[in-house]
């Protein structure tokens, strides 16, 4: 399920006047443990003054001398994904989660990084997959065309049993920087489980076809570690999308990534190494 700012954010601050003494607030500050003050002036937020800014203030001045600008009024009901995104375009210092004008929450650069980390692989660097699902429920509802991609590798069973689990770990972070590296802009890859990847392209399945020859390509002309020459191969579905959409992303996005991933199944028992299965939800992406 894709995580909510309301399910992030900081409730342990106090908000004050822009008036307010630097003083009083770092005595606010030390009583209560606090790190975050959002100033209003006129009952409106105008300013966020930190305990990086109180610390370097000085005591006889106001908060609306102290405080920082460099913040964001977000929803509660905001995704996390869209937080990030905010963050990396804006360049801002915090978050404001707002309701009728009035401060629920913070959002830090910490704060996310912390909940961002549960969605990491940790052995690939990857993102999982509610990265892929919110992204593709952003493209569907902005009614662009999507193509999910499925790539297993080959054999990957041999190489651990002849090689050992650790150099299989080896292998497979080897295996998602390369594909990292190759992917377009604008398309989005995670490890999905075990030898397994997905990824997201804003394409048709035409484009998404060429997309995913490349990358097999990229892999098969890789020396990885020791040598080893690697191949994987790859489903496609989604791309076909005609004039209807359906409500229900998640489901959507699930059963494209269930037939792209029948299609891989398909396209390792076959001489051919890449395979595009439409199914019935092709026609919707």
């Amino acid at each position: 399920m894709i995580r909510q700012v309301s399910d992030i954010m900081d409730k342990n601050f106090l908000t004050i006047q822009a008036l307010d003494c630097v003083s009083v607030i770092r005595n606010l500050a030390t009583e209560n443990k606090l790190e975050y003050f959002p100033v209003y002036e006129d009952n409106s937020i105008i300013g966020v003054v930190t305990y990086k800014e109180l610390i370097i203030a000085h005591p006889n001045r106001i908060a609306a001398d102290a405080m920082t600008t460099d913040f964001v009024c977000i929803k509660a009901y905001m995704p996390v994904w869209e937080v990030k995104d905010l963050f990396e375009q804006q360049k801002v210092n915090c978050c404001v989660v707002v309701d009728n004008n009035l401060v629920v929450g913070i959002v830090t650069p910490l704060v996310l990084k912390i909940e961002l980390g549960k969605h990491i692989d940790l052995l690939t660097g990857l993102y999982k997959n509610d990265y892929l699902f919110f992204n593709a429920g952003e493209l569907l509802k902005s009614q662009n065309d999507i193509s999910v991609v499925f790539i297993d590798i080959d054999n990957f069973g041999i190489i651990d049993k002849e090689y050992g689990h650790i150099f299989g770990d080896k292998v497979l972070k080897e295996i998602a920087l390369t594909l990292n590296a190759a992917i377009p802009k604008k398309t989005f890859l995670c490890r999905f489980g075990g030898d397994e990847f997905v990824l997201l392209v804003p394409f048709k399945a035409e484009v998404a076809k060429k997309v995913t020859e490349n990358l097999l390509s990229v892999i098969a002309a890789k020396a990885f570690s020791n040598g080893l020459k690697i191949t994987v191969s790859a489903g496609i579905s989604g791309g076909k999308r005609s004039n209807r959409r359906i409500t229900d992303i998640y489901s959507t996005v699930s059963n494209l990534i269930n037939i792209a991933s029948l299609a891989c199944t398909e396209a390792k028992k076959s001489d051919n190494s890449l395979c595009i299965k439409l199914g019935e939800e092709s026609d919707i992406a």
